[in-house]
């Protein structure tokens, strides 16, 4: 519910008909909170008139909220009555009832939520610019830097996302934060766009381009015409006339709106012609809506009759992972999917797809052959820590979504991991995952792996062309790994991209659509990158839709032995508890891939590296004193001058297996360290092969000094 389309101003109830699989709760999904009634035929003649609760913080804006109050009763004004109730006057106790909440942001949500009768109800109310903002917008030269200001930093940004919704992106906007005022970062801006709030403009500005209050957008009339369960052929026209009076003055867009809307009314049979069966349940498993292929799946003529726990296994229902599993359901097999239906951060419901074996697995089997597949899941991130359980729940929720993700931490945190969890958690796992470092490859190289070219489009050019990264992604999802390093000319290239959903080969004339999802990460500082110029502020808003941060190891410290002990395996068992202290000390830079590389190491010459010891001050330690406070080195010089001979020395495995016989279980990555602060203090030669490690005449003479048997 809660989902918003990713391009241009195209409606949600457009994207339904590409991606139902994963969107179609978007349209049937109201349904769920009607279950209980099961009354989804409506009465003849006229509806019943439904009453209807804005909440809002406060009642300071008295003009901006009689607009709203105004934009909804021109379309709802004959079914719904809208009453208005103020945050700051709420009562203790108070519990407010009716058919449906409108609230404006997310602190209001939250506030509402412990005041209403039924918080399901609740549904966000987003607003749009009309025409004639668009015609004043449109009017700035193109490339110009912006400053947007509204009443709050936040509600600047969202004023800023309204605008890219409806396509707007040929300026460069920039949100206004009133704590920054007097700091100077806006002295550059010549220009401004304010929401009817033009007196808290900076007086520096020259050009304040007022464009009034925006209107309640289409989407929030859709949801509450669904929820309200009212029918849409009564309020067709004011409809039209609204999405007309937000959207005239690009008339593709407007187009694009009008037709998704009514297409929305074809869903149902798009959705019943679906090879997936498709399964709405509430919370509680109970069957709210299936199509056609789920009456085939359970053979069955009544919809409503299915349950699906008389066929599936409760731990498959209750598996906190949403992963294609087989279950035989009538003596077919097909590949199960669960996808929670939160509200908020409450579930729901949950969406189920049943899809036939042979159908899943000749995509797969494609998609396997080009390399094109996600191979980790969430389950593959090993941690321990809250911090990164608290990144990781976040991610299993966002995943559900189809927005554009941002994922941003140092070099080595686990990323592109990240990413491939993400996709293969969202409806799109089925489909191409493609990853490329953006940092990795020239400028015109990156160009023509993402957008492909047509045969002769520069020199060296393939002579039958080349289909881009993003062709070869479509349906799917594509991870652009280091976005942060691409230069001016892709970044605009990305932008248009993002907006349109549509690519040009290099050479070409002709558009291409596709459908991907875009991830992307970086371990830049963005905002820094903006503020200087080098990324374009638009293109970082459209990227930093959902971002997650990986914490550095340094800051999650109860991992990195979780992590060892994954890495080294049955290894593992041979690292002292000094080591594992010295391990946790260390700062780790590097992040995860460095201490991969320090269990490389360990397994290869059963020690760590010299430097963790001198970044954890261990090398402060002389050899001598080490000696001293330990008497294993005497036990050890002594069998290794006992076992040397004119021709040979001792080999370390049987010097473990001696100091074995006398207890002394000693790991052959501890015998290391001690026979190189051995070695180092002149004690012993150390040689390969044959030679072995020998007794030097030094090491005789600390034994006779500590008056040991020769």
């Amino acid at each position: 519910m809660y989902c918003k389309p990713t391009a241009g101003i195209i409606p949600f109830n457009l994207f339904l008909l590409y991606f139902f699989e994963g969107y179609i709760i978007l349209i049937i999904y109201p349904f769920l909170f009607s279950v209980e009634t099961k009354k989804y035929m409506r009465p003849a003649g006229r509806s019943i008139m439904k009453n209807v609760i804005i909440i809002y913080r406060n009642s300071d804006n008295k003009n901006a909220i009689q607009f709203i109050n105004s934009d909804l009763e021109e379309i709802f004004g004959e079914y719904i009555s809208f009453t208005n109730y103020y945050l700051c006057d709420a009562k203790d106790g108070e519990i407010l009832k009716a058919d449906a909440f409108l609230v404006l942001d997310e602190n209001s949500f939250e506030s509402a939520k412990e005041r209403v009768d039924d918080f399901s109800k609740i549904i966000k109310l987003n607003r749009s610019p009309d025409s004639s903002a668009l015609q004043k917008i449109a009017r700035i030269p193109p490339g110009s830097s912006v400053l947007v200001v509204n009443d709050s930093y936040e509600t600047s940004l969202s004023t800023i996302y309204s605008f890219y919704e409806v396509g707007i992106g040929h300026i460069n906007m920039t949100p206004y934060d009133s704590s920054l005022r007097h700091t100077g970062i806006y002295d550059k801006f010549e220009i401004a766009i304010t929401p009817a709030e033009a007196h808290l403009v900076p007086e520096h500005i020259k050009e304040v381009i007022d464009i009034g209050y925006r209107r309640v957008s289409f989407d929030t009339m859709f949801k509450l015409m669904k929820l309200l369960d009212l029918d849409i052929s009564v309020i067709n026209r004011n409809l039209f006339r609204h999405i007309h009076s937000v959207v005239e003055s690009n008339t593709a867009f407007h187009a694009n709106y009008v037709y998704g809307y009514l297409k929305s009314e074809m869903l149902s049979h798009v959705v019943n012609k679906s090879k997936i069966g498709m399964i709405l349940v509430d919370s509680n498993y109970q069957t709210v809506y299936a199509n056609d292929k789920a009456s085939v799946i359970f053979q069955t003529d009544d919809k409503n009759d299915i349950d699906i726990r008389n066929y599936i296994d409760p731990a498959i229902l209750n598996s906190s992972d949403s992963i294609d599993f087989p279950i035989e359901i009538l003596d077919s097999t097909y590949y199960y999917d669960r996808f929670p239906i939160k509200l908020m951060d409450e579930i729901a419901g949950y969406y189920i797809t049943l899809q036939d074996e042979s159908d899943i697995s000749v995509s797969n089997k494609l998609i396997r052959q080009k390399g094109y597949f996600a191979k980790h899941q969430f389950k593959d991130i090993i941690h321990r820590s809250a911090d990164m359980e608290k990144v990781i729940n976040t991610a299993k929720q966002i995943a559900l979504t189809d927005y554009t993700v941002l994922i941003r931490g140092e070099s080595g945190t686990g990323k592109e991991l990240m990413a491939q969890s993400i996709h293969n958690a969202s409806y799109r796992k089925n489909m191409p995952f493609i990853a490329i470092n953006c940092a990795a490859l020239p400028d015109n190289l990156l160009e023509s792996e993402l957008f492909g070219y047509e045969p002769g489009a520069f020199t060296g050019a393939h002579n039958k062309g080349k289909v881009g990264l993003f062709e070869q992604a479509n349906h799917g999802s594509i991870f652009l790994d280091e976005i942060g390093d691409i230069s001016p000319k892709l970044q605009s290239r990305l932008l248009r991209t993002i907006q349109e959903k549509q690519i040009m080969r290099i050479g070409s004339d002709r558009v291409i659509d596709v459908d991907i999802r875009l991830i992307t990460a970086t371990n830049k500082d963005l905002e820094k990158a903006v503020a200087d110029g080098s990324f374009r502020s638009d293109l970082f808003f459209r990227l930093n839709v959902l971002p997650i941060v990986v914490p550095p190891l340094r800051r999650r410290k109860e991992d990195i032995l979780e992590l060892l002990k994954h890495f080294l395996g049955a290894e593992y068992k041979n690292i002292t508890p000094e080591e594992k202290e010295m391990l946790v000390q260390y700062n780790w830079p590097g992040n995860v891939r460095e201490l991969e590389n320090v269990s490389v190491f360990y397994k290869s010459l059963s020690s760590l590296p010299e430097y963790i010891y001198q970044h954890t001050g261990r090398e402060m330690q002389s050899a001598s004193s080490f000696l001293q406070d330990n008497s294993i080195d005497l036990q050890l010089l002594q069998i290794i001058h006992s076992n040397t001979t004119l021709s040979h020395g001792i080999g370390r495995s049987s010097l473990l297996y001696l100091l074995k016989e006398r207890n002394i279980p000693v790991s052959d990555g501890k015998l290391r360290e001690l026979l190189s602060q051995l070695q180092k203090n002149g004690y012993i030669d150390v040689g390969k092969g044959r030679y072995g490690t020998r007794i030097t005449t030094k090491g005789l003479e600390y034994l006779q000094e500590r008056q040991i048997e020769i």
